[in-house]
């Protein structure tokens, strides 16, 4: 993105899944930084305030769209360890159950969990490449929050409970999410000071202090303590600069994250399939049964070659064929057994300034392996134990590769250049969501506003075949009977839910930079005029 003559203040806006998040990529904004400034800023706010969902050595993914025009896309997710490994000694890998109510799930933590995850490395090289600000003004309203304490929001409040088996696994790591030996509640603070200092130091010489936090992840996540990742890994894994995933669609040029993201694929897919609801009123019966078709159709397309397949372009260029829209129309749909993450550990980043730049960003950290980096601060991934990006089994995959991931954060053009980032958290419900939303305000000409809270339902692999989700409010009355005669016993939720996603969007649709925070995932927005 070009940088600007002046420091005057960008008009622009940050949505998020935290106000605080948002307000440190509003205040890039205002010092006169772009929209890469801006995700760059809140991302690392979000590594204090959202611990719950993500942090430096987890994994992100990011699009961005430049002032010039140029799309690009950054691969910062994670890489398989293990290269140049010892004889294997005793790995640290564990399991820990999380009661969801509606359902049980097992992770796996320890530090044999942890991959080599690149979400800090690809935000200094975002900003490095793209943005206009100096990193040491980046990271300074997350250095404060992690200083003087930021306020626990009430969706953290919730995960943190959800997690705290695993958040509380050592005292380090139970040190960064309670208060006097407590989980904290809703509008309380929590403090970080050792990350505080670390993204102090970032600030000043990111690649000198980057080096350290590697150093010191081989040293105690390595062989000898119980993990995988070692010297070899840490010096040679590296960020990738990628071209967009790019699909035509009623006017519009959509632009989603290619692999290793397997959503990028799947939504750009979906709207191909898509195409043609418009003649539906969005919340009546025909409209939700063709949702669900497409999801059907998506599901079949997944099956298990499918997350090695899409790292070939031309595969993915004739999985968006003409030839290949028309076969899938009028397939059957076949189940295959694939897993599903009640809560999707990510958090999602949409930020817009005045003058044509605009970002996309999604981060996860999995629900951390329990142990923290010493001396940092920094809750390590579990991402190598994580069964819905491992469904072959876990440890299988040789060490260097890049792991598979569902997060696609997105960005759309309408014929006259006027933009829209949005992504979501959710696991693999986080391709419907954006999808949806994406199609509502092409299709259907809803404003972002109201796409991001339209009703959403959710179709994947249940034990006994397909099984249906969805959201109550809003559907007309005929919605549901509709859905149960076709995919009898679905789940219904009676109000929004955070099971759905948590799409955080941005545009400049009416001129003006805007955004729309999703409430299911503790949505908030920052607008700077």
């Amino acid at each position: 993105m070009s940088r600007p003559a002046t420091r005057r203040p960008t008009p622009g806006a940050v949505a998020a899944g935290d106000i605080q998040t948002a307000e440190a990529g509003a205040v890039a904004l205002r010092a006169g930084g772009n929209a890469v400034d801006a995700a760059v800023a809140a991302a690392m706010a979000a590594f204090v305030c959202e611990v719950a969902l993500c942090a430096p050595l987890g994994g992100a993914v990011m699009t961005l769209r430049r002032a010039d025009g140029a799309l690009h896309a950054v691969d910062a997710f994670a890489r398989t360890p293990g290269l140049d490994a010892p004889p294997e000694g005793d790995l640290d890998f564990c399991t820990e159950v999380i009661d969801f109510g509606v359902t049980r799930q097992t992770f796996h933590i320890g530090k044999g969990a942890a991959a080599m995850g690149l979400a800090l490395e690809g935000l200094i090289e975002a900003h490095a490449r793209h943005g206009a600000l100096p990193l040491s003004a980046l990271v300074e309203p997350a250095v404060a929050f992690g200083r003087r304490g930021y306020v626990v929001g009430a969706q953290q409040a919730g995960i943190l409970e959800l997690v705290s088996g695993i958040a509380c696994h050592t005292p380090a790591s139970a040190a960064l999410v309670q208060i006097d030996g407590r989980k904290p509640r809703a509008g309380e603070r929590l403090a970080n000071p050792d990350l505080a200092d670390v993204l102090h130091a970032l600030g000043r010489d990111p690649r000198g202090t980057l080096r350290e936090i590697y150093a010191g992840l081989a040293a105690d996540f390595g062989p000898a303590h119980g993990g995988l990742i070692t010297r070899t890994d840490v010096k040679t894994a590296a960020v990738k600069h990628l071209t967009p995933t790019r699909v035509k669609h009623r006017g519009w040029s959509v632009a989603t994250m290619p692999s290793p993201s397997t959503g990028g694929a799947l939504i750009a897919l979906g709207l191909r399939l898509l195409k043609g609801v418009r003649d539906l009123d969005p919340l009546g019966p025909g409209h939700a049964l063709a949702l669900v078709a497409v999801q059907d159709r998506l599901l079949t397309v997944r099956d298990p070659d499918f997350d090695a397949a899409v790292r070939d372009p031309k595969v993915v260029e004739r999985l968006l064929s003409a030839e290949n829209i028309d076969r899938l129309r009028h397939l059957d749909g076949r189940a295959h057994p694939w897993p599903d993450h009640p809560l999707g550990s990510t958090t999602h980043i949409s930020a817009v300034d005045g003058h044509g730049g605009i970002a996309a960003i999604t981060l996860t950290n999995g629900e951390g392996c329990g142990h923290v980096l010493p001396g940092t601060g920094i809750a390590v991934n579990n991402l190598l134990g994580e069964v819905d990006i491992n469904p072959r089994g876990f440890h299988v995959d040789p060490p260097g590769r890049p792991m598979v991931t569902m997060m696609a954060p997105t960005i759309a053009e309408r014929s006259d250049g006027a933009p829209m980032a949005l992504g979501s958290g959710g696991s693999n419900r986080l391709r419907n969501a954006i999808m949806a939303v994406l199609s509502h305000v092409i299709e259907h000409g809803m404003t972002p506003a109201e796409a991001v809270a339209a009703p959403r339902l959710h179709l994947d692999n249940g034990p006994d075949g397909r099984a249906l989700a969805l959201e109550r409010p809003d559907w007309s009355g005929a919605v549901e009977p509709a859905l149960r005669a076709a995919w009898p016993g679905p789940t219904i939720f009676p109000d929004r839910s955070m099971y759905f996603g948590g799409v955080h969007l941005v545009h400049a649709l009416d001129g003006a930079p805007a955004g729309v925070g999703d409430d299911r995932r503790g949505g908030a927005v920052a607008v700077v005029g």
